[in-house]
């Protein structure tokens, strides 16, 4: 028993657990462990490290990349992330004025602007399929392209019918960044290094979920509503070409060891390398083909790539199954206890989250009677909060989990990554605090502390969650995250239908009692996870017919 973490009674190597440190704590003691002397590890301060998964010898091998190159596709990523998240809520803050342009209820309003919602839930798992089945980059591209096009034409909307059009559109181009980021830090990085990049990547999309609201709000308040939209429109343009020159193919296909390589191991070298490979191999079951080494695997797997050539947006297949089968295989996921869990404490805390800038018009109106500038403004807590989380999260969450490998004798358990999910707690305390807060006659900057807390709670806990997914799911992660961002956007749209109309028939106390207590019953899904993960972990690898997607063919080019 790890740390609290029940053991396994069914496998021997549970995927997912894996050497992670040369290192290891015994009664108190460092001890080298001897077994990993044949793996590769990591250079510098991380020269302790057993690299998870295990790199081919591959040039294209995307671990392989050079860190300038991982570097450049992943802020490109980054950045286009902070743009998508801002185009969700931006118009929060201008609600109450629009509802009095157009003449229509604040529900009606939220709801037009919400359809947003309704095309990334619709489009989630198909973008999916099309990574899978054409890679990453193609996706990547035609994503901010799509949020470019129908960004002009929601500016240039005459009326709601258009606007809810448009909307839907833009929510087909965002479903990529929202999901599909997540499968590219699998790809891209090691075990050790993904903590920090899923908080970057977290970071990204709550940053703009804030800045959004806030830019906007002055925008409406002293140009127009449309005007909001064209100015977005300038960074998405220059997003499409960064993404064009920085975001090359991450797509490979990892081939199996030859029998030369594995005969110059040991027998007991071999041994903990293999249960290192067990994880990697589990992880990686549905890009791994069954070919020999001299097989090829199309160019974008080509060790002789040039820069130029790594520009071409058609890179072959890297399936051969056709593309509804693809389509169909994240259903068979729903019964993964793990896609049960990532929805509660990530896809539905994004939803309590998200909620207020949809319903901070009405809630600043009632309260404090601002205006749409001075809504916005009140995002500068949720500023104060992602950045703060950044700050410690990042560095935390990898340095954490390697420290408790070392001292579980070098053996790492994703559970550990369950731990920063505790902060969701902040998020209760949040919203419970700004509840309390309205009957005191709190001031505005009480509330906007309030907001802090939820917003660090969700950039913390939410990061975690995600890469506690990619550690338990692997590359079929994808799958999972598509899965629980289609319920969460299901639910969210469904709330922009009523959810200002109940903050003013029950008011803003009893509607933030409310968040903070489904705030709490999602946390309390970390407990059971946290004690019997290994052993659920073990269960869906014993029942790969469900939750392993494997690979028939190589890639046609």
């Amino acid at each position: 028993m790890t740390f609290g973490i029940l053991e396994d009674k069914h496998l021997q190597r549970v995927p997912g657990t894996a050497l992670l440190s040369d290192l290891g704590v015994l009664h108190g003691q460092e001890i080298t462990i001897d077994e990993a002397g044949t793996l590769k590890r990591g250079t510098g301060r991380h020269a302790h490290v057993i690299l998870v998964p295990q790199p081919s010898d591959d040039p294209a091998d995307p671990l392989n990349w050079p860190r300038w190159k991982k570097e450049a596709c992943f802020w490109t990523l980054a950045f286009a992330a902070s743009l998508d998240g801002a185009l969700s809520p931006m118009v929060g803050p201008g609600y109450v004025l629009l509802s009095e342009q157009f003449g229509v209820s604040v529900d009606e309003i939220a709801s037009s602007f919400g359809a947003i919602l309704l095309g990334l839930a619709c489009f989630m798992l198909f973008q999916g399929a099309l990574a899978v089945k054409f890679g990453h980059r193609i996706v990547y591209l035609g994503s901010v392209t799509l949020m470019f096009i129908s960004c002009i034409w929601c500016a240039a909307s005459p009326n709601l019918a258009s606007i809810r059009a448009s909307r839907v559109f833009q929510g087909f181009g965002m479903s990529a960044l929202q999901s599909l980021v997540a499968s590219t830090i699998e790809q891209i990085y090691f075990v050790h290094e993904r903590g920090n990049r899923s908080v970057i990547w977290s970071f990204s999309i709550m940053s703009g979920i804030t800045l959004g609201p806030l830019l906007y709000s002055y925008v409406i308040q002293n140009l127009s509503w449309q005007m909001g939209f064209w100015f977005v429109s300038i960074p998405l343009g220059i997003t499409m070409f960064l993404v064009f020159f920085f975001v090359p193919e991450t797509s490979y296909r990892r081939p199996h060891p030859t029998a030369s390589e594995m005969s110059k191991r040991s027998s007991s070298d071999e041994a903990m390398a293999q249960s290192s490979r067990t994880s990697e191999n589990n992880e990686k079951s549905n890009i791994e083909e069954r070919q020999s080494p001299a097989a090829t695997v199309g160019d974008a797997n080509s060790g002789n790539q040039t820069f130029l050539s790594q520009l071409k947006l058609w890179h072959g297949t890297f399936s051969d199954d056709s593309l509804f089968k693809i389509f169909l295989r994240p259903f068979p996921f729903v019964l993964s206890p793990v896609t049960v869990y990532i929805f509660l404490v990530h896809g539905m805390q994004t939803v309590w989250l998200s909620l207020l800038p949809i319903c901070s018009s009405t809630i600043f109106t009632i309260e404090y009677g601002f205006n749409a500038s001075q809504i916005g403004l009140t995002n500068l807590g949720g500023i104060v909060g992602i950045v703060l989380a950044a700050a410690v999260t990042g560095p935390l969450t990898d340095w954490g989990t390697i420290w408790l490998a070392r001292h579980n004798k070098g053996i790492y358990e994703p559970e550990f990554r369950i731990f920063f999910i505790s902060t969701m707690l902040m998020g209760t305390f949040g919203y419970a605090g700004w509840a309390v807060g309205t009957t005191h006659n709190m001031p505005w900057i009480g509330a906007v502390a309030c907001l802090t807390l939820a917003n660090f709670s969700m950039v913390t806990s939410g990061s975690a969650a995600v890469t506690y997914l990619l550690d338990t799911h692997g590359p079929n992660a994808l799958h999972v995250l598509a899965l629980s961002n289609l319920f969460k956007n299901v639910v969210l749209y469904s709330f922009t239908f009523f959810a200002n109309g109940m903050v003013e028939s029950r008011g803003v106390k009893v509607s933030l009692l409310i968040l903070a207590g489904c705030q709490t019953f999602c946390w309390l899904a970390s407990i059971p996870m946290y004690v019997f993960g290994k052993r659920l972990r073990s269960w869906i690898a014993r029942h790969p017919r469900l939750f392993v997607v494997e690979a028939n063919d190589a890639p046609r080019t």
